[in-house]
């Protein structure tokens, strides 16, 4: 007799897989993910419809042909609680955009020379860093979220650039740089998933090769908590009678209330409303007669990066019809974080960041919104002129 399954008990398990297509279990309890409730998955097949005369009004029962299996899941925009950790959704970050990185230990500047925007970093660290690190300068009192845009360690030099940089003044002498955990635009990387739906910690239903098809930032509001929703496709599934083999251990972070969380336009900070992104994933996958579910194996084929802002309208400045009109290339940097019990710092392991290199206004109508007017921006990241440099990066400190 069937008992009372329910969604507030299901767990979420997520494992890479080493052969694509390959099931692999979750193997601790650190390989499970807190999730929001809207999450689902459905496996598909295709009917073959048997279109013969028989004599008969009836239809001939189909056949079934090939398999896939599509799934989506939304989680808290959240850091993992440790500075610099991987946040126990790590894998999806890592599936939708390819590329990870890690600044493992805090650095402390040279004695002399920093200035607001170039920290003078000791020679044997500046290996370290890469252009495209999101940081935190922790400056007593007065933590800043930078991202590194230039990284110089020629000619004896051993320093960085950061933006936005300091909002007045230099930093201190040997002040101290952060741990941090980064996700970047990669054309390759890509690992596949299994992941398994235990739901309500009953049955185990799992996708086998599964990559995301896009990754979304969502509900950018000022004063609510943003999430990450992902979409995936993949080859197969299955469906099997059984608990989690674990009692999963989830990251005790909780969401930045989205305050003190702010947008830069070529480093300088902008009031804006709301802000959303989608970085869309176009997925191929090599079909096989020779296969049992049709399907081969997956290839990340292209990757689209949109969104939009609205902007409060500008009194004194064009610069957002400029940019639309001349087909202007800025940057865009997201910050959120909670803030520490010390006044002017963060807590480190709450911050996440992203950085958008190189964007373009695609529309900019005027609205109105409760009265205020606003330049209503959606914009297009890409990977520069010739498409071949870096188009996003995600920071977690």
């Amino acid at each position: 007799m069937a008992i009372n399954i329910t969604r507030s008990d299901s767990i979420i398990g997520l494992e890479e897989e080493s052969t694509e297509g390959t099931y692999v279990a979750p193997s601790a309890n650190t390989s499970y993910t807190s999730v929001l409730p809207n999450f689902s998955m459905n496996p598909i097949k295709d009917l073959l419809v048997r279109d013969i005369i028989t004599g008969s009004k009836a239809l001939a029962t189909p056949r079934i042909g090939k398999r896939s299996v599509e799934a989506s899941l939304e989680v808290e925009f959240r850091a993992s609680g440790t500075e610099g950790g991987e946040p126990d959704f790590h894998s999806l970050l890592h599936a939708a955009l390819g590329g990870e990185s890690s600044v493992a230990a805090q650095n402390t500047t040279k004695a002399t020379g920093n200035t607001g925007t170039v920290l003078q970093i000791e020679d044997a660290d500046i290996g370290d860093y890469s252009v495209g690190d999101i940081i935190v300068v922790l400056e007593s009192g007065a933590h800043d979220m930078n991202v590194i845009t230039a990284v110089d360690s020629t000619g004896g030099a051993a320093n960085i650039t950061v933006s936005p940089g300091k909002s007045s003044g230099s930093y201190s002498n040997s002040v101290v740089i952060s741990k941090t955990k980064m996700y970047f635009g990669a054309d390759t990387g890509h690992p596949t998933l299994s992941l398994s739906y235990y739901w309500g910690n009953e049955i185990r239903q799992a996708g086998l090769g599964m990559r995301v098809n896009s990754m979304s930032l969502n509900n950018f509001l000022t004063g609510q908590t943003a999430s990450w929703g992902f979409n995936l496709e993949g080859m197969d599934f299955t469906e099997v009678d059984g608990a989690a083999p674990h009692t999963p251990s989830y990251d005790d972070e909780t969401p930045p209330i989205l305050l003190n969380a702010c947008v830069y336009q070529d480093g300088t900070s902008i009031d804006i409303q709301n802000f959303n992104m989608t970085v869309t994933n176009t997925n191929g996958f090599l079909e096989s007669p020779c296969s049992s579910s049709g399907r081969l194996a997956g290839n990340m084929v292209r990757r689209e990066i949109t969104g939009s802002f609205n902007v409060y309208k500008d009194d004194t400045s064009v610069s957002q019809f400029t940019n639309f009109e001349d087909n202007t290339t800025f940057s865009l940097f997201i910050t959120a974080y909670n803030p520490s019990s010390t006044t002017g710092e963060i807590d480190l392991g709450s911050a996440v960041g992203i950085y958008l290199p190189s964007c373009i206004i695609t529309a900019k109508p005027v609205e109105d919104v409760d009265g205020v007017l606003v330049d209503a921006i959606s914009f297009q990241a890409t990977g520069g002129t010739t498409g071949d440099s870096i188009d996003i990066y995600v920071g977690l400190i």
